[in-house]
């Protein structure tokens, strides 16, 4: 029996590679900067994108990095991601598997992505892969649209598919994947900052972006397109327009023991 690489949950990206690209929002700098320094990394420093998607990541990394590899395991993914960063060395890989040797990196960093891990296997792969001392960076950005007029029908709707594969170990904010750092000898303490982040975007986009999140991708495409249907129309009669979204970049650092 083949062993399953990644949460079956994750696979869903494969086929929205395009849409992930267009609909989740970029990175700002400042929470990469905050890691680059504080990790005291220079231009020649030699940095794995884990998990790295269509990247999104990706994209502030290669601007700072003498060598930057993209481990991603869904081809639609790889796809994109050459496309959107040239500069990376994309190749084929698990946060469980890297092909990578021992001692490759600066610094690993992983975006969106730490709590489709099994974090038992994941860290001491990472730890393998990582020169001494060297540091973990896991970045998520984290929405709080509560208070919008049509938030309450708009999630209400959305709460009606069904969510199989959706389990609390693979949701980042219940925070089971921190378990796995405070029960290795591996790593230090998580260090956490968190940077405020703004998306100006329209009902459309808003949309764009629900269709990427991993339960909603996993729908069959009618059902997809009647909920993009139904959000369209609940935020339309609630007078949305122009919206201006919320984040939180939330960015944990760590270093190799």
């Amino acid at each position: 029996m083949t062993e399953r690489r990644i949460d079956p949950l994750a696979e869903a990206f494969s086929g929205a590679a395009d849409r992930y690209e267009r609909g989740r929002p970029a990175y700002r700098p400042e929470p990469i900067d905050w890691a680059w320094e504080t990790l005291g990394l220079g231009g020649n420093a030699t940095v794995v994108d884990l998990a790295a998607g269509t990247g999104k990541l990706a994209v502030q990394l290669a601007g700072r990095a003498g060598r930057l590899v993209a481990v991603e395991p869904l081809e639609g993914m790889r796809d994109v991601l050459r496309r959107q960063v040239p500069e990376a060395e994309v190749v084929d890989g698990t946060a469980e598997h890297m092909p990578l040797d021992d001692g490759t990196a600066d610094a690993v960093f992983v975006g969106e992505a730490f709590h489709w891990f099994d974090g038992e296997r994941a860290l001491p792969e990472i730890h393998r892969v990582l020169r001494p001392r060297g540091g973990l960076v896991l970045i998520w950005n984290a929405g709080d649209w509560h208070d919008e007029s049509w938030s309450e029908e708009v999630f209400a709707r959305i709460d009606l598919e069904p969510k199989p594969d959706v389990r609390p170990e693979n949701r980042p904010w219940t925070g089971l994947w921190r378990r796995f750092f405070e029960q290795t000898p591996l790593f230090e303490p998580l260090e956490m900052r968190s940077f405020p982040h703004v998306v100006h975007t329209d009902i459309a986009g808003f949309v764009l972006m629900v269709s990427t999140w991993s339960f909603v991708a996993a729908l069959p495409e009618q059902a997809r397109e009647q909920l993009a249907a139904d959000l369209t129309h609940i935020m339309e009669r609630a007078g949305a327009d122009q919206l201006e979204l919320h984040l939180r970049t939330e960015v944990y650092l760590t270093r190799a023991r």
